[in-house]
């Protein structure tokens, strides 16, 4: 059942990070001051880009604070409105109508910065009753 989810000894308790991507993230953090900056310095070069994305899929997860995962989602979404137009930034919900408070909020964000939302609903042309077709 979901409760042995939520309250398993095996759980999500704080943020981890890829090792490889927060060792580039620090590093870049104490050689530029502003973080979107910072961010720019990992996107931009090949080789820091391929070492990170390499280690998808093979565990290797760190723990982190909630003030630099945060500072890291921040920096990379400055970097890609700027980089690329703010509508490169996209939020996904499978079914939005299951839990409108993170939906909603999820969507005022990407509102607020020019991003896209997709569901599943875009997808299969399912929409709930009385949801606007736009």
């Amino acid at each position: 059942s979901y409760s042995w989810y939520l309250y398993s000894a095996n759980r999500v308790k704080y943020p981890m990070v890829r090792k490889r991507l927060i060792k580039l993230w620090r590093e870049a953090k104490a050689q530029h001051c502003d973080p979107v900056d910072a961010w720019a310095s990992i996107i931009s070069s090949p080789e820091k880009t391929k070492s990170y994305k390499q280690a998808r899929g093979r565990g290797g997860f760190v723990r982190s604070s909630w003030s630099e995962v945060n500072e890291i989602i921040a920096a990379s979404n400055v970097f890609t409105a700027k980089e690329f137009g703010p509508d490169r930034i996209i939020g996904f919900s499978p079914i939005p109508a299951m839990s409108m408070v993170s939906y909603a909020a999820g969507a005022r964000y990407l509102s607020l910065i020019g991003g896209a939302c997709l569901s599943f609903y875009d997808w299969y042309c399912d929409l709930p009753p009385a949801s606007p077709m736009t």
